[in-house]
């Protein structure tokens, strides 16, 4: 009994510990874009690429629940903005609000 117990401890415990998956977000931008944008997430009607308005803002349908990582197509270039350089703003309740990155 105090073994099936340990195990069910271990379990939960490696459980808590796992990692949420990386959710890609696609971004359109001009080949001359640089600066930073921002991202309303989960927004039922976004299409995909996010294709952004006037101030560098638009929405996506993904609604992370762990880390993202940007997919820029930028002209002819393709490149990866790492979670590391991505900014998720959340809610009290853990829910994502807005996603921030800068596009060199």
């Amino acid at each position: 009994m105090k073994m099936l117990f340990i195990v069910a401890v271990f379990a939960l415990s490696l459980g808590a510990c796992t990692k949420k998956a990386v959710t890609r977000i696609t971004v359109k931008v001009p080949d001359t874009f640089s600066g930073h944008v921002r991202l309303f997430p989960c927004s039922p009607d976004a299409r995909e690429p996010v294709e952004l308005n006037d101030m560098n803002e638009g929405p996506t349908s993904a609604c992370p629940a762990g880390d993202v990582e940007i997919e820029v197509y930028k002209g002819t270039k393709t490149f990866v903005i790492p979670p590391d350089r991505v900014s998720v703003r959340r809610s009290a309740s853990g829910q994502p609000i807005a996603i921030a990155a800068k596009i060199p």
